[in-house]
This record gives structure tokens, sequence and C-alpha cells, in this order.
């Protein structure tokens, strides 16, 4: 759980009170990632109430007005997730990069990453950072440069925020093996993934 959880963590870990203690909130926004939000459920299952139904709702995407079918869970409060809200989110509830996050960043939780956060983008693909600061997106930048030997750059979207692009001869060459071989049940999880 320990790597899953890190590449989790840059996603929701919430507190609803500075003394309670910090629960996981995980959700997808489309039909097709089922089989992977299951495998992701599989993990946090133990930490769910007994017999828990992920929650299904419809999402109105304000920019283009399209409606979206999407599924969440969120695990029970429990102590063994407030590591993780202390090292991914500053007093004022704010995303942020822990200084050890070379350390901290597993090839698995970058498999977890860029399946949750991961998108095609041309030959590339795009790791969504939204909630970072400029120096964190650096930060987790030269983390996948350094420990991952990735080709990456920072692109910004319409509204001006950032995202990490990774470049086709790093998908090609260490991206896609790290993903499809390692971590995932087969490619048809990943067909965004293949570049042409």
């Amino acid at each position: 759980m320990v790597s899953l959880d890190k590449g989790r963590s840059i996603s929701n870990i919430v507190r609803r009170s500075p003394t309670a203690n910090s629960r996981l909130v995980y959700g997808q926004t489309a039909i097709k990632h089922k089989e992977y939000f299951d495998y992701v459920l599989s993990f946090f299952t133990p930490y769910c109430a007994n017999d828990y139904i992920p929650q299904s709702r419809l999402v109105v995407d304000n920019r283009t007005k399209k409606t979206y079918s999407a599924i969440s869970f969120t695990t029970m409060q429990l102590p063994c997730f407030n590591i993780y809200r202390e090292l991914f989110y500053d007093a004022n509830k704010k995303k942020i990069v822990p200084e050890n996050i070379r350390e901290l960043l597993t090839p698995r939780g970058l498999a977890f990453w860029i399946q949750d956060d991961g998108s095609k983008h041309g030959s590339g693909l795009h790791l969504s950072v939204y909630g970072f600061s400029n120096a964190d997106v650096d930060k987790l930048m030269f983390t996948l440069q350094d420990k991952f030997n990735l080709r990456c750059s920072i692109h910004y979207n319409r509204d001006n925020k950032p995202r990490i692009y990774i470049f086709k001869e790093s998908i090609l060459g260490r991206v896609s093996d790290l993903v499809l071989m390692q971590y995932f049940h087969g490619k048809e999880n990943l067909e965004w993934l293949e570049v042409t």
C-alpha cells in the first residue's frame, strides 16, 4: 500500500478538522476507467466501511457543458492516512510536494500517478499538476528527469495552469514498459498511452 499511497497522495487526502484523522477520496469520471477504478478500490477496501458501496453521480464539465458519469470511494478516517496528509498538504490545506519526493516516488507510484492524472497529448503525455505551486511542479519534473531519466518540460493549459509534459521518446523507452509490464493487468487499460 505504501507505494500506491505515494502515487495516490498526489490526489486527495482530506481531514474534516485539525483534530480528526484523514481519509482518502478517490474518483474517476469515465465509465471506460471502471476496471481501473475497481483495481484501485481493491487496495483500499480494507480501509472502507464494511459492505461499502462506491458512489455514482453525474458531473457537468463547466468548460464544455458536457455531462459525465463519475464514480468515487471514500475510506474511513484513519490514523494511517495522517502521514500522507502531513506530507502532501500544508496547514492551509494546500497541496505541496515534500522535499524528499525523490525518495518517496517509486516506479509503482509513478505508474499509478500516470494512470490517474495522465493524458495523451500529441506524441507525448501530460501529467496534470494543477493544484501545485510552480516551484513544486519544478520539483516534480526534476524528480522525473533525475530519478526516472524521463525527458520532460512544463506546459500550461488555457487557464495558465501547469502540466508536466513527457516526450515521446521517454514514453516509448521508459514509461510504457514501466506501466504496462510491471503494474497493470493489460494493454487495454492503457490504450491512450500507445504512441504512433
